[in-house]
């Protein structure tokens, strides 16, 4: 029973700090940007989105492995982490001289390129404290991690607000960010140590050369996603200047932040998957079917959202300066949609062929970097926003492609018509009321919902499955 409840605990620990530090990071930007404007507001997205890559230069996939070999032999979590923490140092500083002597031969200006060895420091740091994470999820203690990220993004929030109504210096909010990470890294650290953690100087070189082996598979995956994910800022800012960057991040942001719920959804269903993969597989058929259906329900609503209310979101958010950023919402509010589903075809991948899901995210990713060579110089960021949804159009149908292929194949066609039908009515219901953003988005929602179950969209199926998918298990086989 205590397995029980620590799972639960987990569970519900990490699915809510990553309701709050998606809320507030969105929020955090929000305030950079109507404090700075859409230029100083490029600057920092251009020197996030950057660090954010070039933390793949150290990481290489490395947390993501630890987890699964400390939680197989808690005994060597000591060597690992040490060895790891090794590793990542001698990479990090390797990765750092290289981007400094990029930068300084650069035509950046020199507040852009203080901005980013910042970020970059920051991004780096940041890493070594999801190395300590990886301590807290290998002894199912993610209750530790879900506090001290709430608590990340809480002083981010607070010192940051403080710090921007005292001087308006975007370089002094990049401090605040390390500073912020560097406290996170050291409470994890202590509390790790304490509770965990008995490391001692047990370098060995094999032992690391086995790290970086094991955890190659998870880097491709890590590497290509961050990269199709931060690509389209960094290179709008090499070619149409920081302003541009604000533009496009200004709308992007949004998507990026409802991106929350098919995490929280996939991550409730991860385990579910795992432990039914091999042995029932009409169980992990049915998840599947379901899974695709509700993300496409819950999806598809909030593209058309997106799209409809576009102008009312930016000018609410982040005010008329940014007006230009109502088309790239348009453009990237169907992004929202692809990506819900396709979660789920990605999900199903790591579970049984993870290196197909690797290589339709490797293409992917080359295929978005094409699209922004060929689209920016001539539509700025407009053409990132096209690249955006056109390569989420073709990730979707390669993993869907491989998922029909090496798992199960069903009939899409069949769940299609009911939530258009119910989209449409509720589209009919936006255009006619002339009331504020909230109070559309309760009613639209109120009016979707309610349309799909006068259609009769939900069977006892899925009733079924949602009783034990959140059912706490009482020791069944599901």
């Amino acid at each position: 029973m205590n397995g029980v409840k620590n799972i639960a605990i987990n569970t519900a620990s990490l699915i809510i700090s990553e309701v709050i530090t998606k809320i507030v990071q969105f929020l955090i930007f929000v305030f950079i940007a109507r404090s700075l404007g859409s230029v100083v507001f490029g600057k920092f997205n251009f020197a996030y989105s950057f660090s954010m890559i070039a933390v793949l230069l150290m990481d290489l996939g490395i947390n993501y492995m630890l987890v699964r070999n400390m939680a197989k032999n808690k005994k060597l979590a000591g060597d690992y982490i040490i060895n790891s923490f090794a590793i990542k140092i001698i990479l990090s500083a390797i990765s750092f001289a290289a981007i400094y002597f990029i930068f300084s031969m650069s035509n950046y200006p020199e507040d852009t390129r203080m901005i980013v060895y910042i970020l970059v420091l920051f991004a780096f740091l940041r890493s070594f404290t999801e190395l300590v994470f990886s301590v807290f999820k290998a002894y199912e203690a993610m209750h530790y991690e879900a506090f001290l990220k709430i608590l990340r993004m809480i002083a981010t929030l607070i010192f940051g607000l403080a710090a921007l109504k005292i001087r308006k210096d975007i370089v002094l909010l990049a401090i605040i960010f390390l500073l912020v990470e560097g406290a996170v890294f050291i409470i994890s650290l202590v509390i790790a140590l304490s509770k965990f953690l008995k490391l001692k100087l047990s370098l060995s070189f094999g032992f690391s050369r086995e790290i970086l082996k094991e955890a190659f598979p998870f880097s491709l995956s890590f590497v290509f996603a961050s990269v199709y994910f931060y690509i389209g800022s960094v290179m709008l800012s090499a070619m149409k200047g920081d302003s541009a960057v604000g533009i496009y991040s200004a709308a992007y942001n949004l998507t990026l932040a409802i991106l929350f719920i098919p995490g929280m959804y996939t991550f409730a269903i991860y385990p579910v998957i795992s432990k039914n993969f091999g042995k029932f597989r009409d169980r992990v058929v049915l998840i599947y079917e379901k899974s695709f259906k509700y993300m496409y329900i819950i999806g598809l609503p909030i593209s058309i959202g997106f799209f409809m209310l576009a102008e009312k979101i930016i000018l609410f958010f982040y005010g008329r300066e940014f007006a230009e950023s109502v088309l790239v919402l348009k453009l990237v509010s169907w992004f929202v949609f692809i990506k819900f589903i396709s979660f789920i075809t990605g999900i199903i991948l790591s579970v049984q062929i993870q290196r197909l899901r690797a290589f339709a995210q490797g293409v992917t990713a080359v295929l978005n970097l094409a699209l922004n060579f060929l689209l920016i110089p001539k539509y700025s960021y407009i053409g990132a926003a096209v690249a955006t949804l056109i390569s989420e159009t073709a990730l979707f149908a390669l993993t869907l492609m491989f998922v029909s292929k090496y798992f199960h194949v069903f009939d899409i066609l069949k769940l299609l018509h009911k939530p258009l039908l119910a989209s449409a009515i509720m589209a009919a219901f936006i255009i006619y009321l002339n009331i504020n953003l909230f109070a559309v988005m309760a009613v639209g929602a109120i009016v979707y919902f309610a349309a799909l179950f006068l259609l009769k969209t939900f069977d006892e199926r899925d009733y079924s499955l949602m009783k034990s998918l959140v059912k706490i298990d009482n020791g069944q086989e599901y």
